[in-house]
């Protein structure tokens, strides 16, 4: 069963003394169990060091951050492995995956990792590679594309199978970290489609960080704006996109494009 994941007035900061900086600033945001929520907002306004922190890539500097009754934050020992029931999807795939190992060993990884954490037996070299290739098809790829180094692969390829390890690890949470911004435009509808069908499917929540409000418009149910490490609005997607209570949030969707 997915749980919520909320974050309750944290805050996390960089540097000390006089050099501190502060990234995010006492936010408090739930996202709901099987919802898409769009986290948007300018560079450097907090969205993805919020996400990071749920993942254990940062630590709160005060708050703390839950799935479900469980804390997350500073997690240690079995909490821990519930942390592992958030994955996160990157804007670069290409960063993410080892350069010298294959697409299938990558995968291979990633679904021995899950087993360890849920302390079941680890099965067969060959059913795992089984699974490695339902994972491809699950994302549209061919089971041969399990030999690819990550080189060889396209970049919406890449981003795909990003996405199959994360769902390898059997997640109640995705963070999808501007997953299309470094896609050409028309490979990103390909990649907003296949999350939306795995989400729908698998039931996961989804934390979607952009700063694409079209895109957001089109995917995401509920919308949270950041600015500055500060949430400053929260609210229905298109009721914050068409009547948006926040001075800031409407010169965001004042600087979005139109034909």
């Amino acid at each position: 069963m997915t749980r919520a994941l909320s974050f309750e007035t944290v805050s996390i900061s960089y540097g000390r003394g006089a050099q501190t900086f502060t990234a995010v600033d006492s936010v408090s945001l739930r996202l709901e169990p099987g919802e898409i929520l769009g986290l948007v907002g300018e560079s450097g306004s907090g969205k993805s060091t919020l996400a990071r922190a749920a993942v254990g890539l940062v630590e709160p500097a005060a708050g703390s951050i839950r799935l479900g009754d469980t804390v997350i934050s500073r997690a240690t020992g079995t909490d821990l492995r519930e942390r592992r029931r958030i994955q996160m999807i990157f804007q670069d795939p290409q960063s993410c995956f080892d350069p010298r190992r294959t697409i299938g060993e990558s995968l291979d990884e990633a679904l021995v990792s899950a087993y360890r954490r849920e302390g079941e037996p680890c099965p067969s070299r060959q059913a795992r590679a089984a699974r490695v290739g339902e994972l491809l098809d699950s994302v549209s790829l061919p089971g041969e594309r399990a030999a690819s180094l990550p080189a060889e692969l396209s970049g919406g390829q890449r981003q795909r199978v990003a996405v199959a390890r994360a769902i390898a690890a059997e997640p109640e949470v995705i963070l999808a970290d501007e997953i299309t911004s470094a896609l050409d435009v028309s490979v990103q509808g390909t990649v907003l489609n296949l999350l939306r069908e795995l989400q729908r499917d698998l039931g996961f929540s989804v934390l979607f960080i952009s700063h694409n409000l079209a895109v957001v418009r089109a995917v995401c149910e509920r919308v949270a704006v950041m600015r500055g490490g500060r949430l400053v609005e929260v609210g229905e997607t298109l009721r914050v996109m068409e009547s948006p209570d926040q001075e800031y949030t409407r010169d965001l969707i004042a600087a979005v494009p139109s034909l």
